[in-house]
């Protein structure tokens, strides 16, 4: 399968259930949300046939043909956007009947009203109460284009059953905050075949034709804007890729009997489990992964399985402890559990939803019939990145930081970017900002970086903030995190150098910042700012808050609101506006100077949390920093203190890529390399993707900890843009204490190879840019040097002993 040229759903009708479904079932009107219902149509073909067909549903799809998987969706979208997905299906086609069967989840988000329940619905969704809605079209057409059958819902024969087999429910520990669906599933009551059967067992009824399909700018009479108002998914369809589990693990337990995959020799052998037995299997994947499960079992009636899923194993009585990821021998397997009731006969269990896992355990309670169970897999699902930039270096530990960075980033990339794909699978402003740049380091396509910026810029509020995260059922402000929407513009504008699409989100910026502008207080500086004022994971701040910010105004906020400014100062000043610009620039002088006077504290030689708020931290010196408000010596002084004082308030790996950003400016870099420590001391922890936080983390898959990719191919390599689009470059190596460094980085106008290598008595550095782009080599060593046209580049600097 593969993503296909754009087609419209235009033509056929959104197709819901009629009233017999529910009655079947004794479903009540007031239950018909936050269920499965499934939809099938049986197509015969008498010759080859080709298919390109589009497909969505309210709430969300899976769509098999023939038995097999072919692709979820719709593309998490908002009340203005429902995205379909078009895909050319014609190797999934076969000659004789073809079962198109789609599995539709309807989903109430408005019953989402507190937020500390944790059998809510998924918070990255948003849906209309109106139940399960199917739309499809295509027509498969002859080898010279004849038209052969006619998929269109509305017009086609589809048929439908509501689903009472699955349940969701919620343990109040490991599904509170999650992004995916925990399941329930007595198979009796799944009909037998519904995927692939020209037959299938249950009772059918005709799909009621509901409203036409209507694109986003389509409209009914006076322009009334569509229920559904559709729009071509923006982004690649993610892919999906068959994966088996590569080993089976110790099992310490002395109440469960292990049982074991590994006599089994071929992929179709079964494992029979006997009656009035209680056994255990736990499987590892080999790294942490996404995707869609699939459990075959046969007989086993009475039986109950439960599947669980885990990142890592977690130490017995102390699941907080930062231990081996992988210690069978000494951990436990904690995490989200699917529970499974198989009907007797020969089936597989495939969970709905997008599961996170490196681990996997099966245990299995039969009753009087034995169970048959094989050996399951997987299809890891993820978006697809394609990384095109490489490093390399004889440093051990260069390469496996490099590759665990690419999978966290990778992982943390479905829809939308996520914070972490094993809990809420939400896409944060701040977390999103730093996943672009990551993005854009490894040479990934901008798709996804385009949705989001037109996902945040979609969530703002009549009064002129962001919402903190989106899509979501449910509205969160993080304040400071509209301000990082903002520094994400201007990132994408110096990658891409595209002024059109900063035109299309200037109102945006404009809204931020003047709602910052209301919270300015008697002292000049903004203060009582509200809602979540979240700036990082810091111990001493209760829920990341700085402790400031409730006695007056915070010293870190007020700097990232000035540093905003400047920020939409250029962006401005790039797209036309450069009155608008220097506006900002004026109201970021203001909060500068008051910040100096009002928060310098000569005595610590470093700025106060707040101007009468006695505490220190490296987050207000490093905005200091990357604000303009200290620069040369005072900088380094400043931050320097920050580094050394252990009074002073740390960073933690959420806001690590500000303070490497700080060093970097104010020429401290070469003290990055005590920070990368905290990245080095995971490798020994047999990660395969970096958690959330250093020490006790909950996530072991969060994306704002991949700052090494940003960190390898723009310090260390010291590969920069000066202009925006890369139509300029600057090579600035950071050497640190390596001896060599290799790499090919990907950009907007070509792939840059380069090299250097640091002996006692020389530095030598040489590579390739495009031809025609002007390139400075400069090393603090002893190197600067312009190419006016690209090109190769080889220089050498001899160091006295």
């Amino acid at each position: 399968m593969r993503q296909s040229e754009p087609c419209t759903l235009q033509g056929a009708y959104w197709i819901k259930p009629p009233n017999e479904a529910y009655e079947l079932k004794g479903i009540p009107p007031e239950a018909k949300e936050n269920r499965f219902f499934f939809y099938r149509l049986a197509v015969r073909l008498d010759e080859p046939a080709s298919l390109q067909l589009s497909i969505s549903a309210n709430t969300r799809y899976r769509l098999w043909m023939n038995g097999e998987p072919i692709g979820s969706g719709p593309l998490k979208g908002d009340r203005w956007r429902q995205y379909y997905e078009t895909m050319d299906v014609s190797s999934n086609l076969r000659t004789g009947v073809n079962v198109f069967a789609v599995q539709v989840w309807s989903l109430n988000t408005y019953l989402v009203n507190d937020p500390m329940k944790s059998d809510q619905p998924l918070y990255s969704m948003t849906s209309l109460p109106i139940g399960p809605r199917l739309a499809l079209s295509g027509t498969c057409l002859s080898a010279s284009g004849e038209p052969l059958a006619d998929l269109a819902t509305g017009t086609a024969d589809w048929r439908v059953m509501a689903d009472d087999a699955v349940t969701f429910y919620s343990d109040d520990t490991y599904t509170i905050f999650m992004g995916a669906i925990a399941e329930r599933v007595i198979a009796t009551g799944i009909p037998e075949g519904w995927k692939y059967a020209d037959e299938p067992d249950g009772t059918w009824f005709a799909a009621e034709k509901g409203d036409p399909c209507l694109g986003k700018n389509d409209s009914y009479p006076y322009h009334i804007v569509p229920q559904l108002p559709l729009i071509q998914r923006p982004i690649p369809l993610l892919y999906e890729v068959k994966r088996d589990f590569v080993r089976e693990m110790t099992i310490r337990e002395d109440d469960l009997q292990p049982f074991s995959f590994s006599r089994v020799t071929l992929a179709d052998e079964w494992v029979e489990i006997p009656p009035h037995n209680r056994v255990v299997v736990e499987l590892d994947a080999g790294e942490l992964t996404t995707g869609y499960l699939s459990y075959p079992v046969e007989k086993g009636e009475g039986a109950r399985i439960v599947y669980r899923y885990a990142e890592r194993y977690f130490q017995r009585g102390n699941e907080k402890a930062n231990t081996v990821r992988d210690d069978a021998e000494n951990g436990v397997i904690l995490g989200m559990e699917d529970i499974y009731y198989p009907s007797g006969r020969s089936e597989f269990y495939e969970p709905f939803w997008l599961r996170t896992f490196r681990f996997i355990r099966i245990e299995v309670q039969t009753e009087d019939q034995p169970l048959r169970i094989r050996r399951p897999w997987y299809r890891e699902s993820a978006y697809p990145l394609k990384p095109q930039s490489s490093i390399a270096s004889p440093v051990p530990w260069v390469g496996p930081l490099w590759n665990i960075s690419l999978r966290t980033l990778q992982l943390c990339m479905h829809e939308t970017y996520e914070d972490c794909p094993y809990y809420e699978q939400m896409q944060f402003i701040m977390d999103t900002r730093l996943q672009a740049l990551f993005t854009y380091s490894v040479g990934g396509d901008t798709g996804l970086v385009r949705k989001a910026l037109e996902d945040f810029h979609s969530s703002l509020l009549p009064e002129g903030i962001t919402q903190n995260r989106f899509p979501s059922a449910m509205v969160q402000i993080i304040p400071s995190f509209s301000l990082h929407y903002i520094y994400m513009l201007y990132d994408y504008y110096w990658q891409s150098g595209d002024a059109d699409l900063i035109k299309r989100y200037r109102s945006t910026v404009d809204a931020i910042l003047d709602w910052f502008d209301r919270k300015i207080g008697d002292s000049g500086l903004v203060e009582q700012i509200g809602y979540w004022e979240y700036i990082d994971w810091v111990a001493e701040w209760e829920g990341g808050m700085p402790v400031a910010g409730k006695e007056g105004p915070s010293t870190i906020h007020n700097l990232m609101y000035a540093s905003a400014l400047q920020t939409a100062a250029k962006l401005n000043a790039a797209t036309g506006r450069s009155q608008v610009g220097e506006e900002y620039e004026a109201r970021a002088s203001r909060i500068l100077g008051l910040i100096e006077r009002l928060c310098w504290s000569k005595e610590q030689g470093m700025y106060r949390e707040g101007p009468a708020f006695e505490q220190y931290s490296q987050h207000g010196q490093l905005w200091a920093v990357l604000a303009g408000l200290c620069e040369g010596d005072i900088a380094k002084q400043v931050l320097s203190r920050a580094l050394d004082d252990p009074n002073v308030l740390k960073c933690s790996f959420s806001m690590a890529f500000y303070l490497f950003r700080a060093l970097e400016k104010a020429g401290l870099y070469d003290r990055a390399g005590d920070l990368l420590n905290q990245w080095l001391g995971l490798l020994p922890l047999h990660l395969t993707t970096l958690p959330e936080t250093p020490t006790e983390p909950r996530s072991d898959c969060h994306a704002w900890s991949a700052l090494p990719i940003y960190e390898f191919t723009h310090c260390l390599l010291g590969l920069k843009s000066t202009q925006p689009g890369w139509r300029e470059l600057a090579i600035e190596p950071n050497t640190l204490d390596l001896p060599e460094m290799r790499g090919e980085i990907s950009t907007p106008v070509g792939v840059v190879s380069l090299a250097w290598v640091r002996t006692e008595t020389s530095f030598t550095i040489s590579g390739k840019v495009p031809d025609g782009i002007p390139l400075t080599v400069r090393w603090s060593g002893g190197i600067d040097r312009y190419y006016k046209d690209g090109g190769a580049f080889h220089e050498r600097v001899d160091m006295e002993l």
